[in-house]
């Protein structure tokens, strides 16, 4: 399978922008923009998020990927991809703090705000480890092919890699600076979540012959914990757990779908549609709302709170928008797009319209299968 950064390389430009809506607090004076055209209403129903500001971000016009906030330092971590660097903003405002440059092909990215660290997958198959106070380089280790996501273990202060070039994962013993160790695992892996009540990584794996796979590895013996297939699932690649412990979430690019899968018992599967190419995942807790953002730039957001995959709405918050991040304090959501209304680079920040009066989900057609 071609590796997806290949196809990254193309960024696409804005072409539709959210209009300007007023926000509680006082955000930095966004970009004048065109009204948003709403979802198709065959689709869904439109998502009331509200624009509260494009913010100017540092760089090249190219492609940005993960996020990930650092609450303990009220910032927001954000890999500017293509333009060899990661961006660091204010939570509150999305004001620029700093920009870590000669990270080639910054992707993944996680906070492990227990040690003060933040890690970054790069090219060429390394590990850049930053320290989360003064944001300086603490070290570059050896990783697996092409890695991609990250995530952090807190309790055996092991850092998992998905080599997704190797079809592998990395366990990074002693916070990133101790042994590697790899374990096979299919044609490709996608993202990585840490499931803190089970102390085990839960890794995408895009299988060399379907279905796709969700695997869980003890990070202690490197061994495989658990696999669960996905069926209806192409191309898995992003993913979340719920908060309760009970479910995930994956992203597949494929066949443009989100999968929730139920961790425990029969492993069953729920599917529905997102926009074209899910991406990056996104939860508010206390909504109780996952983002799914696609490479297409729409937007789609499920109620959590429910059994299956139930709809909340749909929205485009701008072409490419493929990342996002959810603040659960605030319930603003963040998009670093590569070309705002100016053509540079810019963070849109946007909320929910109406935190007082949620709408109804809508459920739409599911597929529900049990091993």
């Amino acid at each position: 399978m071609t590796l997806r950064c290949e196809r990254w390389a193309h960024d696409r430009s804005v072409l539709l922008l959210a209009a300007l809506a007023a926000c509680h607090s006082s955000p930095p004076s966004p970009s004048a923009t065109p009204p948003r055209t709403p979802p198709d209403a065959a689709s869904g129903p439109a998502l009331p998020l509200t624009l509260v500001a494009d913010v100017d971000l540092p760089g090249r016009a190219v492609r940005f990927d993960y996020q990930d906030l650092d609450l303990a330092n009220q910032q927001l971590v954000i890999a500017h991809m293509n333009d060899a660097s990661v961006v660091v903003v204010n939570l509150s405002d999305g004001r620029p703090v700093r920009v870590i440059p000669r990270i080639p092909m910054a992707r993944g990215v996680v906070v492990a705000g227990e040690i003060g660290r933040i890690f970054v997958t790069s090219a060429p198959d390394q590990l850049v480890i930053l320290d989360s106070g003064t944001l300086a380089e603490v070290a570059r280790v050896q990783t697996g092919r092409a890695p991609d996501g990250v995530s952090w273990d807190p309790t055996h202060r092991i850092v998992g890699v998905s080599d997704q070039g190797d079809g592998a994962m990395s366990l990074l013993a002693d916070s990133g600076l101790g042994a590697r160790r790899q374990l096979p695992l299919g044609a490709e892996t996608g993202n990585i979540r840490f499931d803190a009540g089970r102390g085990l990584f839960w890794i995408t794996v895009v299988a060399s012959s379907p279905p796709d796979r969700l695997v869980a590895v003890d990070p202690r013996d490197g061994q495989i914990a658990q696999s669960i297939d996905l069926p209806g699932c192409s191309g898995a690649h992003g993913v979340m757990i719920h908060p309760d412990g009970k479910s995930a979430f994956v992203a597949c690019e494929a066949n443009d779908v989100l999968a929730r899968v139920e961790l425990d018992g029969a492993h069953s599967v729920s599917t529905a549609a997102t926009g074209s190419g899910p991406d990056v995942l996104g939860i508010d807790p206390g909504l109780g709302w996952l983002y799914v953002a696609a490479e297409s730039g729409d937007l789609t957001v499920f109620d959590i709170a429910r059994p299956g995959v139930v709809l909340v709405g749909q929205d485009h918050p701008a072409d490419g928008a493929h990342s996002v991040a959810v603040d659960p304090v605030s319930h603003r959501s963040f998009f670093p797009l590569a070309a705002g209304p100016g053509g540079t680079p810019v963070l849109r920040i946007m909320r929910p319209g109406s935190l007082s009066s949620r709408p109804e989900a809508h459920a739409p057609s599911h597929t529900d299968t049990s091993r």
